[in-house]
């Protein structure tokens, strides 16, 4: 058989792909009646219970998610050749629109033929189609077969899900127990997936340790919001990977066709928006996507642009300052800088809404360099010895140039470095290591004064104060909220303070808002304090007035309630 009477397909290599090596079978007389539906077709060619029992070759080829339109038609028309008084034999047919799959037609007997499947032997060597560390499907093939199920008539473009599969814990598999621990256990996770669908459904590896699931034969919502249930509990499970005891977290989003879109991209853009809305409901986990997942993410890429652009124009930004106050006097000793986004439509913005953003875009260090030398101008002009405190983020120690971004603000401000606080959280040492304690311990001996923020939040906060000398450890605002009535919280709050008193650590407290909170931090031994009780965050202008009205003598903590 010629090119042309296979139409739209090509003849590939057939070596490997005789009549004794056929996976699967689909016999069919000259009307294109089917007979006989044998080995691995079924699996191989995606068959849903309707597609299994179809009576025609035409219904069974279009019931098929592997194969697009002109597949299917290349497919026909080879066939109807084949059933030509000069019809001839042909191995190894393909067409773009089948991936990873080969044909070969042949006379059975006088009134029948055979459709021979084939799995494309390049699969094994990992060159097309399937991913060569797991044997799992990859992205390429993932998109062809989508886009076959939703290109295909329709009656087969309904009941489609795509659940999108991210597993987190990998990563630190990779870092802790090396990389051969974290290919076995991707290995393995794949398996547990493959295992949790039918012979219909698609699992394909992405990319890194990120999977999707084409669930097929999807008549009700429940049905894939099952199978997104039965997957997590699933690859939830503890991993005996070498001898090692292994729990990772499983996160998968959720778009249904055509319910949740139409296209490839839009189903699977769906699907990764309720993806990444399932961390807000706590780890692990599956959601599906909802119109209102689109509006916030309209809403974010919205945010991004005008967050590059108010980066890159450097205009945008501005400081506010809350004051801090040394316990049990009241005196005013310096203030905490905290970066305000001013948008051109939404107004001021506060950090906790953009520096997420701005992390995720890689502008932070910009964005700390900023801050950096802004709050050192501002604070060049205050009367000595009162101290600026500036936040540090994990862009700007993993970037190795802190120290120099440091020196250059102090030069630029003629600040001196005792003036200077910075505040780094755990999480920001915990990101860049040993790097990050190299270039803390340098700032330190410089004379700028290093303070840990957010105090008793993370997991490892004592095991930072052996290895760094820091000069204030503030606590939580979380512990502070609880006080006086709650009784963990001051014991909490004693025993941070005890703490810093023993090593020779100042001890700051966030968050305070009420006089019996101020009382009781004061009987349990902080030094110092800060929280709208004694000033909300102040734009630069007014500083110099809170300035004035606290004064540099010491008063009594109560007269602070006038700033509130």
């Amino acid at each position: 058989m010629t090119e042309s009477e296979a139409g739209r397909g090509r003849e590939a290599d057939p070596k490997g792909s005789r009549p004794g090596e056929t996976e699967g079978m689909v016999s069919f007389d000259s009307e294109l009646h089917v007979g006989l539906v044998c080995g691995r077709a079924v699996a191989l060619l995606g068959l849903s219970r309707t597609g299994r029992q179809a009576h025609g070759l035409i219904d069974l080829l279009e019931a098929s998610p592997r194969l697009d339109r002109d597949a299917v038609a290349g497919l026909l028309s080879a066939c109807l050749a084949a059933t030509l008084p000069s019809g001839e034999e042909a191995v190894g047919l393909q067409w773009p629109g089948a991936p990873g799959l080969r044909f070969g037609i042949r006379r059975a007997s006088a009134v029948s033929w055979v459709l021979s499947v084939f799995s494309d032997d390049r699969l094994a060597n990992g060159m097309a189609g399937f991913d060569p560390l797991t044997g799992l499907a990859d992205r390429a093939m993932f998109e062809a077969r989508l886009a076959a199920v939703l290109d295909g008539p329709p009656r087969r473009r309904a009941g489609s899900a795509v659940l999108l599969c991210d597993i987190e814990g990998i990563r630190a598999v990779n870092q802790v127990l090396g990389h051969a621990i974290g290919e076995d256990l991707l290995r393995a996770a794949a398996r547990r997936l493959q295992a949790a669908v039918r012979d219909a459904d698609l699992v394909a590896r992405m990319a890194g340790e990120e999977f999707a699931i084409l669930q097929s034969e999807v008549e009700e919502p429940n049905q894939a919001a099952a199978l997104g249930e039965r997957l997590v509990a699933l690859l939830g499970r503890p991993y005996l990977i070498a001898g090692e005891a292994i729990v990772v977290t499983p996160r998968i989003g959720i778009a249904i066709a055509p319910a949740d879109g139409r296209s490839k991209g839009e189903l699977v853009r769906r699907a990764a928006m309720a993806l990444n809305e399932t961390d807000a409901e706590g780890p692990g986990g599956f959601r599906r996507f909802s119109p209102e997942m689109d509006r916030r993410w309209q809403e974010t890429r919205a945010l991004e642009a005008a967050l590059r652009q108010a980066v890159q124009e450097g205009t945008a930004f501005e400081l506010h300052y809350q004051p801090q106050i040394a316990l049990p006097h009241g005196r005013l000793t310096g203030f905490e800088a905290l970066i305000r986004w001013r948008h051109p439509e939404r107004g001021l913005v506060s950090p906790a809404e953009f520096l997420p953003v701005a992390e995720r875009l890689g502008v932070m260090h910009q964005i700390g360099t900023w801050v950096l030398q802004e709050a050192c101008r501002a604070a060049a002009a205050w009367p000595a010895p009162l101290t600026v405190a500036v936040n540090i983020a994990p862009a700007q120690l993993e970037s190795g140039r802190l120290n120099e971004d440091v020196a250059e603000a102090l030069h630029l401000s003629g600040l001196t470095a005792a003036r200077l606080e910075l505040e780094v959280t755990e999480t920001v040492l915990l990101a860049s290591a040993d790097s990050a304690l190299r270039q803390l311990v340098a700032l330190r001996e410089s004379g700028v004064r290093i303070a840990m923020d957010d105090f008793g939040t993370g997991h490892s906060s004592l095991t930072q104060l052996r290895v760094f000398a820091f000069d204030r450890l503030k606590i939580d605002r979380s512990f502070v909220q609880d006080l006086p009535a709650g009784e963990d919280s001051a014991a909490i709050v004693r025993a941070v303070a005890g703490l810093g008193h023993s090593l020779g650590i100042a001890v700051t407290a966030e968050g305070v808002e009420t006089q019996e909170q101020l009382e009781q931090l004061c009987a349990e031994g902080c030094d110092a304090a800060q929280g709208f009780f004694f000033g909300r965050p102040v734009p630069l202008a007014k500083v110099r007035e809170m300035i004035e009205r606290f004064g540099q003598s010491a008063r009594p903590p109560a007269t602070a309630q006038a700033l509130t």
